[in-house]
């Protein structure tokens, strides 16, 4: 394990016990895109949940039974401390995940609000498991350069997602240290119906005509299904005696962004998908960000340089440990997840 963290290290990678979740679970932005994912599946298998949004519940979980809603923010400690008062289980997934933005708005929400959580759990003297959802955004420029495996220190960041990510867990290890129990995932790309950045506003970029491919694309594009994100946090959270541990979350089926992108423009009618060289990319990327910073202008650039070490990059995420320790295998597969996707874009 890297000296810049203190999180034990199993280097043996020796598989954990799976109990079960100790309930009631807490689900903190669990209105987002692996939050409802996580809120349903849990809710189907009758464990009682109560989740926290900035949304008000939603009509069709408002006669749900098991689900206790509160709405407020991690932003506000006293939100935080309402919702964690009875919780044995925690699902942190509550961040600002997009890669513009005010730095102070990421820091506010993702570090901030994740010291809140943390406060509050101790403040309510539960001792709960606590799961927090960073991303591979931590391994930084390393993503483009080889294996990322649980044990590398943080990378080069490239903006205020990267930083408040990384931030968030050099806080968890500061809480590893006062004794609470602090598991991590590190998600990939990940993609689904519902998914915003890699469905949606592909989508929308792709019948732009905007070159949406880097390089070509011809390398793997660590795509995770959320369905698979969600697996490997129940996993984590039921496995015995793993505080401090991190675990990566992607799909290993070598798809690449030039097929994953060629599948999404046949999906939602859109043209062939086009290509623009990697160092124009890192200077358009470069320029628009200056740019867009300087004219104090709100909205994402076209192209940002957190998108590009994504999109850009050949991703070799290690998911060895995962599958001994957990016992993991994925849940769908990528044609299932494409037909999936198919289904939402044509509703």
């Amino acid at each position: 394990m890297s000296t810049h963290h203190s999180y034990p290290a199993d280097l043996s990678y020796r598989k954990a016990r799976l109990g079960k979740l100790k309930e009631p679970v807490l689900i903190t932005g669990a209105a987002g895109f692996i939050g409802r994912r996580l809120l349903n599946r849990l809710l189907d298998e009758g464990v009682q949940v109560i989740a926290l949004d900035i949304i008000a519940c939603p009509e069709s979980l408002a006669e749900k039974e098991r689900l206790q809603w509160v709405q407020g923010s991690v932003a506000e400690y006293a939100d935080v401390l309402a919702a964690v008062q009875h919780a044995k289980t925690i699902f942190h997934l509550a961040a600002m995940v997009v890669d513009w933005g005010r730095a102070e708005q990421h820091k506010l929400v993702t570090v901030t609000g994740t010291g809140h959580m943390f406060d509050a759990a101790i403040a309510a003297a539960q001792n709960p498991v606590c799961v927090l959802a960073s991303s591979i955004v931590v391994y930084g420029e390393q993503i483009g350069q080889g294996i990322c495996h649980e044990g590398l220190a943080p990378g080069q960041t490239f903006g205020p997602y990267s930083e408040s990510k990384q931030a968030q867990e050099k806080l968890a290890q500061r809480y590893l240290q006062q004794g609470m129990d602090i598991r991590i995932v590190r998600p990939a790309n990940v993609y689904g119906a519902g998914s915003k950045p890699w469905v949606e506003d592909l989508c929308a970029e792709l019948k732009r005509g905007v070159p949406a491919l880097v390089g070509g694309g011809d390398f793997n594009a660590g795509l995770v299904h959320v369905e698979n994100v969600v697996e490997v946090l129940v996993r984590t959270a039921r496995g015995q005696g793993l505080a401090g541990q991190i675990f990566n979350a992607a799909d290993e089926e070598q798809v690449t962004w030039k097929r994953y992108m060629t599948d999404m423009a046949k999906l939602c009618d859109a043209p062939k998908p086009a290509s623009v060289p990697r160092l124009l990319a890192n200077t358009l990327a470069l320029a628009m960000e200056r740019s867009y910073r300087l004219l104090s202008v709100s909205a994402r650039p076209p192209l940002t340089r957190e998108a590009l070490n994504l999109v850009g990059s050949k991703h070799q995420i290690d998911m060895s440990k995962t599958r001994v320790v957990l016992s993991y295998k994925p849940c769908i597969n990528y044609e299932k997840g494409l037909a999936e996707v198919a289904k939402y874009i044509s509703a």
